[in-house]
């Protein structure tokens, strides 16, 4: 089987299962959203993003690190994934401690404290399963990885769904939260032997070999929790919780559509890495394709949002929710602007550049933690949105300009402008049927806009014949 083909099926198994267990996040949050209301889910929010900033914390790099040097021709591989789940388990231990204590000396109320000790085990678990992901991206089993997650989604909805359905509040509900990410962790984790015969170690060669690849991107991580996470903590402090509550259902969109990228883009870091040492011109071929590959999903999405971002947030969260389409039609284009940044990133960490971006990252992380501060007292979840999208607009022309400069990239605009012009024909069959379920809108939506996209040629033939041949 060719590369591209490998590329594609495994990218197709993760779309497949992202679909799958997103259609049954969907549902728990729906779920929750209509049994805790504004306020609860503001607490359910700033639970979320208390322990999120924890979890960011312990990455340090290491599932982009784990792809990565697993790729290298020659490694030894069970030597080094051991190394680095050992340093996985070490930082969860430590962060997530600290995190789970210093909570009970912020100004939140103890059912936001009592709720971080419960929903810390699915952290733990969560910081787990990103390294074992890294391992199964370099194997290209990606099959795996989509199977465990929707087991772990069904198990959180079932546990959300008897929670409500005994009225008994919101800490069995994080619970749940943590029992589905056990469930994820344990198909990860028993599975990953099939694919490296390893064991946890922690040689000091090793772990420094692995240090040196990982602190550029541990650090540049670290400085993405101020200016991606702050927002919502700083407001979980100043504003009541209903904001906190509409916000982090509007974020809670964002959350979701900004995986898709990352699914795609974790399996050809292993393709670039080796492409950039021995074939130059596969490497700017294949990063000219995922440019493309993102402006066709990404253009779209936008575009669709603006017209039925209300039909969305009443479908996901429920009429008490509606108001959060206003954060979300802001919201929206952060996300578009993350599909881009993070493909420019990841060829940048395929080229080994990635500490050129620490500078890029210290001054957002500065700029952001000001604006959060100044602004949010004042103008709540608007200037989150707002804020949010110059903080990302600021880290893709970053991230665009160094990978310029270190690797020659140049963007061709064709596919980008054939998507915007199908898009636009999308949302003027959109708004004619705006009266029309969000079901119905969508599936009408996505026919208009690739039916135009191949009459535009953003889509060629070949292109479909390659993704039918799947199966094969």
């Amino acid at each position: 089987m060719s590369l591209a083909r490998t590329i594609a099926r495994n990218t197709f198994y993760q779309i497949a299962g992202k679909v799958a267990s997103t259609i049954l996040g969907l549902a728990t949050v729906a779920l929750m959203t209509r049994y805790l209301g504004q306020e609860g889910f503001g607490y359910y929010t700033a639970i979320v993003s208390y322990l999120q900033f924890f979890g960011v914390l312990i990455d340090f790099g290491l599932q982009m690190t784990t792809a990565q040097m697993l790729a290298r021709p020659g490694v030894n591989q069970a030597k080094i994934f051991g190394n680095i789940m050992s340093l996985r388990l070490i930082s969860a231990f430590l962060f997530l401690g600290l995190g789970t204590v210093l909570a009970w000396f912020l100004p939140y109320p103890e059912t936001v404290k009592v709720g971080i000790v419960i929903a810390s085990a699915s952290f733990f678990f969560i910081s787990l399963q990103s390294v074992l992901i890294g391992l199964y991206q370099k194997q290209m089993a990606m099959a795996q990885v989509a199977l465990a997650e929707v087991w772990g989604r069904l198990v959180l909805l079932i546990g959300v769904w008897l929670a409500i359905a005994g009225d008994y509040g919101l800490y069995p509900i994080i619970a749940a939260v943590s029992l589905g990410s056990l469930v994820n962790f344990a198909f990860l984790f028993f599975g990953s032997f099939k694919q490296i015969k390893y064991k946890l170690a922690l040689d000091k060669k090793t772990a420094r070999e692995v240090w040196d690849v990982s602190w550029p991107l541990a650090i540049t991580i670290s400085l993405t929790l101020v200016y991606f996470r702050c927002d919502t903590i700083i407001m979980s402090f100043v504003r009541p919780a209903n904001e906190v509550g509409i916000y982090g259902a509007a974020y809670k969109v964002l959350e979701i559509l900004v995986q898709f990228p990352y699914l795609f883009l974790g399996l050809i870091l292993p393709v670039l890495t080796s492409f950039y040492s021995i074939n130059r011109a596969l490497f700017d071929k294949v990063l000219a394709k995922a440019f493309d590959f993102m402006a066709i999903i990404a253009i779209p999405m936008v575009v669709a949002t603006w017209v039925i971002g209300d039909k969305v947030m009443e479908f996901v969260a429920g009429s008490e929710f509606v108001v959060a389409s206003g954060p979300l039609s802001i919201l929206i284009v952060a996300t578009a602007m993350i599909y881009f940044g993070a493909l420019f990133g990841y060829g940048i960490v395929a080229i080994g550049k990635q500490k050129r971006l620490i500078r890029f990252y210290l001054f957002d992380a500065v700029f952001s933690l000001i604006a959060y501060l100044i602004f949010i007292p004042l103008y709540s979840y608007w200037a989150a949105a707002v804020l949010t999208v110059i903080t990302e607009a600021i880290i893709m022309v970053s991230a665009w300009w160094v990978l310029r400069q270190e690797a020659g990239f140049r963007i061709h605009w064709g596919a980008f402008g054939k998507a915007l012009l199908a898009s636009l024909a999308m949302a003027m069959f959109l708004e004619a049927l705006s009266d029309q379920s969000l079901i119905t809108l969508v599936l009408i939506g996505s026919i208009i806009y690739f039916v135009c996209l191949y009459l535009l040629r953003g889509i060629k033939k070949e292109d479909i014949l390659e993704l039918v041949k799947l199966r094969s």
